[in-house]
């Protein structure tokens, strides 16, 4: 094979396992949110880490000095919504890292498959008059590589 990226097993144990811890997590962070992109979009963001030790103060502001908040304000839910967000930071890390170690490898993992499909296709193409049953073979995986026609042609 001329391209090699992972090379690593799972077994169907370990996917059901990661699967059901998975679906624990989902269980247990049940609030998650449903927000569109565009939702999302228009929040603001707490973003880097320049914000993180200004919410920090805001919190002790508002522990320590309850009498100059607004008559609206919200203290048991400013204070709620702190302690999700401190809470949430080190799980939010951790799967973010988990979800792009996953995305980097099933794209590697795809690739290196696909490379290594496109040699046997190759041997399957030159061999196809060798070998009984190739040229069906052949016949089948061709339909992977057809263009589909251009309107252009079809209106012709």
């Amino acid at each position: 094979m001329a391209q090699n990226l992972i090379s690593a097993s799972l077994t169907e144990q370990d996917v059901v396992e990661v699967t059901q811890s998975l679906n624990t997590v989902k269980t247990k962070l049940h609030f998650l949110s449903t927000l569109q992109k565009g939702d999302v979009k228009s929040l603001v963001k707490v973003g880097n880490a320049y914000y993180l030790p200004f919410l920090d103060k805001i919190h002790q502001v508002v522990e320590t000095h309850p009498e100059i908040l607004s008559a609206v304000f919200d203290k048991e839910e400013f204070m709620k919504d702190y302690e999700l967000f401190s809470k949430l930071r080190p799980v939010y890390n951790l799967m973010n890292e988990l979800a792009e170690g996953l995305q980097k490898t099933f794209t590697a993992v795809g690739s290196d498959t696909l490379v290594a499909a496109l040699d046997v296709y190759a041997s399957v193409k030159q061999n196809k008059d060798k070998v009984p049953g190739l040229s069906v073979m052949n016949d089948e995986l061709a339909t992977f590589f057809k263009k589909a026609k251009s309107q252009t042609d079809d209106q012709k």
